[in-house]
């Protein structure tokens, strides 16, 4: 698969070893990004999709892609991505959060799946890792009648989730125990159900890395309990599942320093965001090498990127 870079906040150029071993094409949107960053108007969110369709190319669409987005702050453009896809297909999040919240005036971070779910070609999406903000006071603005038809299909990371709706929605967690590993038979068992849907149609995936703990991601939000090698099993078992047919994916989770242009972006970034102080370098190193051993997972070898255009900076 191809490598690109949207770059809202210069987290992803800022690691120069992502840059050096991958070489993937970079799009510099870092002057738009305080304007989108957390959410954005939808006319604002229509008018940067008209641009990337221009930057991007007529003959974009005939490549996968793995798409570098920085921070979770900029995961409503997921939904963008999405949207480019002529086929249809199955949607895999993996996401600490729902970010499935609706009946918002805008496209949110905190929204985007909500929209995404309405999109005719997103079959069945298997929403994977959760555990924050699922069954707390924002729990009725989920998507119910989705989660109750199977469109959507929730396996939280280590507890099922007990307020509201949830009692009477089967949602079994992905460990056994809390304090015990996900291994390959776990998933084989919550799965099963679902492996001839996911074999019928290609798969994408938005992977937002606050699913891992903090050893291994640092994120402008909460980090969650998985590990490294969870998130590699559940990768693996999900592009196996789909016979490696994998259209698409992008990746969210690393941190940046907190720029927004608004009052309505400075109360969402005072109201969400964890209070906490963070080194920045040590942020960078700590999600780099991250970075760079889920590009390796993921097949996109450096030494067969080499023949492609390498790292073009496109400024928008």
């Amino acid at each position: 698969m191809r490598i690109r870079v949207i770059d809202f906040d210069g987290s992803i150029t800022a690691q120069e070893r992502v840059l050096r071993m991958f070489q993937p094409d970079v799009f510099d949107l870092r002057p738009s990004g305080p304007r989108f960053r957390l959410a954005c108007r939808w006319q604002h969110f229509y008018r940067l999709e008209r641009r990337l369709d221009q930057l991007f190319g007529p003959r974009e669409t005939l490549d996968s892609w793995i798409n570098m987005l920085g921070s979770g702050d900029f995961h409503h453009f997921s939904l963008m991505l999405l949207r480019r896809q002529r086929r249809p297909f199955n949607l895999l999040v993996l996401d600490r959060q729902p970010d499935w919240l609706r009946g918002l005036p805008m496209i949110h971070c905190g929204s985007w799946l909500a929209h995404a779910a309405r999109l005719p070609n997103v079959r069945r999406i298997f929403h994977v890792g959760g555990d924050a903000g699922f069954d707390g006071s924002l729990r009725w603005l989920a998507p119910k009648a989705l989660l109750k038809t199977g469109k959507i299909v929730m396996l939280p990371a280590t507890r099922t989730f007990q307020r509201g709706f949830w009692s009477a929605l089967p949602h079994q967690p992905l460990r056994r125990d809390p304090r015990t590993l996900l291994d390959r038979d776990r998933l084989e068992e919550l799965l099963c159900p679902y492996l001839d849907d996911l074999d019928r149609l290609p798969l994408y995936i938005s992977l937002d890395k606050n699913i891992l703990w903090m050893p291994e991601s640092v994120s402008n939000w909460d980090s969650g309990v998985l590990d490294l090698h969870e998130v590699q099993e559940i990768l693996q078992f999900f592009m196996k599942a789909a016979g490696n047919d994998l259209m698409g994916m992008d990746i969210v989770g690393d941190w940046s320093e907190v720029v927004t242009r608004g009052l309505m972006r400075r109360v969402a970034h005072r109201v969400a965001h964890p209070k906490r102080e963070v080194d920045a370098e040590q942020a960078r190193l700590c999600n780099e090498r991250t970075n760079l051993m889920l590009l390796r997972f993921l097949n996109a070898d450096p030494a067969a990127e080499s023949v492609m255009r390498g790292s073009q900076l496109k400024s928008a």
